[in-house]
C-alpha cells in the first residue's frame, strides 16, 4: 500500500503545475512577471517584440526561439507558466491584430475592456452593468463585418473564461 501512496503522491506533484496553469489569467500573468521588462501588454510585446513569421516564435531583435527563452526559466517562470504565456503569445498571434487596427482607437485593450465592462454569464458574454448581449452587439459595433464579429467575439471570450477562473 505504501507503494501505491508514493505512487499517487508523485502523481499529484507532477499534476500540480498543470492544473495551476490550467487555472491562471495569462494576461495577468504577462502584466505581474513580464511587462516590467517587455511591453505593458502581451498583445504589444508579440506584435511589436516578436517576428510572429516565424515558426517557432522568435524574438525579432535577438533571432532567439521564445519557447527555448520560456523554458529556460526566463522572467524566473515556473515550467507551467512558460507554458501558459507560450500558449498565450500563440492565441494572440492566432487571433491577428483586429483589436489593434479596429478597437484599440477607443478601447485600450482587449484584456483591460474585458476586466472593466464585460462579464460571461450562462456561457454568453455580456455587458458587465448592461446586461447586453457581446455577440448582438458587435454585429454593430465598431465597423465590424460578420466575420470580424465572430472573431472578435471569439478573443473576448477566451480572455473572459481566462479571467473567470482566477476570480
Amino acid at each position: 500500500m505504501h507503494g501505491l501512496t508514493a505512487a499517487l503522491s508523485a502523481l499529484a506533484i507532477l499534476i500540480a503545475p498543470v492544473a495551476l496553469a490550467s487555472e491562471a489569467d495569462p494576461h495577468q500573468l504577462y502584466e505581474n512577471k513580464c511587462a516590467a521588462c517587455h511591453s505593458p501588454h502581451a498583445g504589444d510585446f508579440v506584435w511589436l517584440e516578436l517576428d510572429t513569421g516565424q515558426e517557432p516564435l522568435e524574438g525579432r531583435n535577438s533571432g532567439r526561439s521564445v519557447a527555448a527563452m520560456l523554458e529556460r526559466g526566463h522572467g524566473r517562470l515556473t515550467p507551467a507558466e512558460a507554458t501558459i504565456l507560450l500558449a498565450h503569445f500563440q492565441a494572440i498571434r492566432t487571433s491577428g491584430q483586429l483589436f489593434r487596427t479596429k478597437c484599440r482607437m477607443c478601447h485600450d485593450t482587449a484584456s483591460g475592456l474585458v476586466r472593466r465592462a464585460l462579464i460571461l454569464r450562462d456561457s454568453r458574454l455580456t455587458g458587465r452593468y448592461t446586461g447586453r448581449d457581446i455577440a448582438e452587439f458587435l454585429m454593430v459595433h465598431g465597423r465590424l463585418t460578420p466575420p470580424e464579429a465572430q472573431q472578435m467575439l471569439g478573443v473576448l471570450e477566451r480572455i473572459a473564461a481566462s479571467s473567470a477562473r482566477t476570480d
